[in-house]
């Protein structure tokens, strides 16, 4: 088999959700270790409340963290990516290159040796605490849905030198940065041109002039981190090339603040060297969308830690794909080697066709292996036992019921909440602007979001507002907009 190039991706915020990191330290040992070493060295900056939160069974959501802490929001993403690393990496991952987008140029920089896990965690704190002190004001982040040339446009029609583009990620998607009441304004000519505007889950304008003041007490506070020199090549979308060992590390983190993040570009530029595999270490799968859609040739993305399904089942997922194209060892995921399941689906298929077909809809088998499973439990629990009543299992509940909650009782959902929840929920799962997502909006014809996707997306939602199962005979397509899901949800009694 020829050798293959892979860069691996480190994401930046948003990268998260509430089980991540347990579903890491559960499933794999390697990552007990990573967790402790950087819990230690952020326990003196940041205090007891905020690292704890990586040794909990489930840390608080993204949007709790980023109103309650922040600091500790942006240490749980550094820790999901290093810990996902250090799995990738102990199962025999060599990748060729490393990119990180925004903060995760710092877990892509532990993960090339230049800084141990302790020295990055020491880093990430004391770049909260910069913000933090440096009292930034009223500013924030947000997502528009057109190039950079139209959104510079934009920027200029407003004149603020103050705000501007903070990331280029690809034709479809740029990222402003800046005041508040600036980027309002800006939203609502978007809205009147009828292009995607969205607010971001970050606490601060990243990459804005405001954090200026900000980079110099940064680049104070980490100025004795002494660097080692690279073990991995590292290209930095920022500075537009690959980190070399004569850098000053921490003066260009600093400097991070109020520069640009060049995405696009720097995807296009490595998979035009031959960069066909792209692995994304840290949660959710933001940057493996985005990768595809910035490269025109095939390239294959590998998302790493999902919480559809749970992560730690998406993560040998992942290694046994990687194994497919000889990345990693063969069986590192944990689980069943390529050839065990042929063995166990399809024995009688030739291995390499069996590699093609798993690689493209391995996915969506998963999927429909899951909904199948939780039918099962379903039709388990609804199986009468002596004594039970026509109405009810054996313990009085009604859960298969579409009338019942699990106590028998109907919850009282309001309609319109409902609506807009789901739109939150699919807006961050697919990273669009949750304004897109109305009631009657289809989720296929519209927005192209394909079966595999709704599955997962329901299953999601099935455990938020704890659903009974869905029966066998009914397919997502019948789920087609948030409108149906909405009344799905109140029709079987789910909590809200």
């Amino acid at each position: 088999m020829p050798e293959t190039s892979i860069a691996v991706l480190f994401p930046g915020q948003g990268a998260f959700y509430g089980r991540a990191l347990a579903d890491l330290r559960d499933e794999f040992p390697e990552v007990g270790p990573v967790l402790a070493e950087i819990g230690d060295a952020a326990r003196p900056l940041l205090g007891d409340r905020a690292v704890d939160q990586l040794f909990a069974t489930r840390t608080p959501d993204t949007e709790q963290l980023l109103r309650e802490a922040p600091e500790a929001l942006q240490l749980a993403i550094y820790a999901v990516s290093t810990a996902t690393y250090a799995v990738l990496r102990a199962r025999g991952l060599r990748p060729n290159v490393l990119i990180g987008h925004s903060l995760g140029e710092i877990a892509a920089l532990v993960a090339a040796g230049a800084f141990t896990p302790a020295e990055g965690a020491e880093i990430v704190c004391h770049r909260s605490i910069a913000l933090r002190e440096a009292g930034l004001g009223d500013a924030y982040m947000a997502a528009i849905g057109t190039d950079a040339s139209r959104a510079q446009r934009l920027v200029d029609l407003v004149g603020d030198p103050l705000t501007g583009i903070a990331v280029e990620n690809h034709a479809g998607q740029t990222v402003l940065s800046g005041r508040a009441e600036t980027l309002d304004t800006i939203g609502r000519l978007a809205a009147v041109l009828k292009i995607d505007f969205a607010r971001l889950k970050s606490p601060y304008a990243f990459h804005s002039p405001l954090l200026g003041p900000a980079a110099e007490k940064f680049a104070a506070r980490i100025a004795d981190i002494r660097q080692r020199p690279l073990e991995t090549t590292v290209h930095s979308p920022i500075i537009g090339r690959a980190y070399e060992d004569a850098d000053r590390l921490t003066e260009l983190l600093a400097g991070h603040f109020t520069a640009r993040v060049r995405f696009g570009d720097t995807v296009r530029e490595l998979a035009g060297t031959g960069v066909s595999v792209f692995v994304e270490s840290g949660a959710l799968d933001a940057l493996s969308r985005i990768t595809g859609r910035i490269v025109e040739s095939p390239v294959t993305t590998v998302p790493t830690l999902l919480p559809e399904a749970g992560g730690a089942a998406v993560l040998r997922q992942a290694l046994d794909r990687l194994a497919s194209v000889g990345a990693v060892a063969v069986g590192s995921g944990g689980g069943s080697s390529a050839d065990q399941l042929r063995a166990a689906l399809l024995s009688d298929v030739p291995a390499e066709d069996f590699e093609a077909f798993w690689n493209g809809r391995g996915v969506e088998v998963r999927a429909f292996a899951r909904e199948a499973y939780l039918t099962y439990l379903g039709a388990k629990e609804e199986e009468p036992s002596v004594g039970a009543s026509l109405n009810g299992s054996a313990n009085g509940s009604v859960n298969g019921s579409l009338n019942g909650s699990a106590n028998g009782s109907v919850a009282v959902v309001d309609r319109d909440t409902l609506v807009r929840q789901l739109a939150d929920i699919y807006a961050e799962a697919l990273e669009y602007p949750a304004e897109v997502f109305e009631e009657a909006t289809d989720l296929e014809a519209e927005l192209g979001v394909d079966s595999v996707k709704q599955t997962e997306l329901l299953v999601r939602v099935g455990n938020r507002y704890e659903l009974p199962p869905r029966p066998s005979d009914v397919r997502p397509a019948a789920y087609n907009t948030l409108g149906k899901i909405a009344d799905l949800i109140i029709a079987s009694g789910g909590s809200a």
